[in-house]
């Protein structure tokens, strides 16, 4: 029994473990922009201060401006390398919308039908599977390491649903917050260790006050 119990505690201690914090982007100076607000960059330097996430090695980034600058500046504050990659990039909702009434109703039907995509877009299923392929590329080459992702809200959603199989809600998108962190650890699989919060922030704001009306 003795010999059996030593044998488990060398499998476990041999176990590959990684930590990955899963940042949201800081606020927009709004809809639609890749600005950050001068809020944004406030919540983006207390985020990396908080001590929420430590000992961060190296930082992934999708490509857009916005998480670009945020992704900069928690570097800078981790002492991190930052690299930019398209497959974390946000869901690509195909050719450009105008119109807040049209687009409202596409994206109501994509909550409604995560298989469901705008012409020459991704639908959220396809988006989800791409970001959770990217994130296993990223774990295979940081092993037993501590690295975060800086990504847009709703690709954090989509993220937690798929470690989680929650089911897509809009209301989870409209009330995650910006410069927010989860927490997830990845061994044989992934596990949540802390959902997405912001209320280290002085100045918390959440997806939907940026909204227009008509996404809301």
């Amino acid at each position: 029994m003795f010999e059996y119990v030593q044998e488990r505690e060398v499998a476990k201690r041999l176990e590959s473990r990684t930590l990955v914090y899963v940042i949201t982007t800081g606020e927009s100076d709004g809809f639609g922009s890749q600005n950050l607000s001068d809020r944004g960059e406030n919540q983006i330097i207390e985020m990396a201060r908080s001590r929420v996430a430590t000992g961060v090695r190296i930082l992934y980034s999708a490509t857009n401006k916005l998480a670009a600058k945020s992704a900069d500046m928690l570097g800078n504050e981790f002492e991190s390398k930052v690299k930019k990659i398209d497959c974390l990039d946000s869901v690509n909702f195909g050719n450009d919308f105008d119109n807040l009434d049209l687009l409202a109703d596409k994206l109501k039907k994509m909550w409604q039908d995560e298989n469901y995509a705008i012409e020459n877009g991704e639908s959220f299923s396809e988006a989800r599977e791409r970001f959770g392929t990217c994130m296993g590329g990223i774990i295979a080459k940081h092993q037993d390491d501590v690295l975060a992702v800086v990504v847009d809200p709703l690709m954090a959603i989509l993220f937690h649903a798929l470690v989680t199989a929650a089911p897509l809600d809009i209301e989870d998108w409209h009330s995650i917050g910006n410069a927010a962190c989860a927490t997830y650890e990845y061994s044989r699989g992934w596990n949540v260790v802390m959902p997405s919060d912001n209320s280290y922030l002085s100045d918390p704001t959440f997806v939907k006050d940026n909204l227009p009306d008509e996404l809301l």
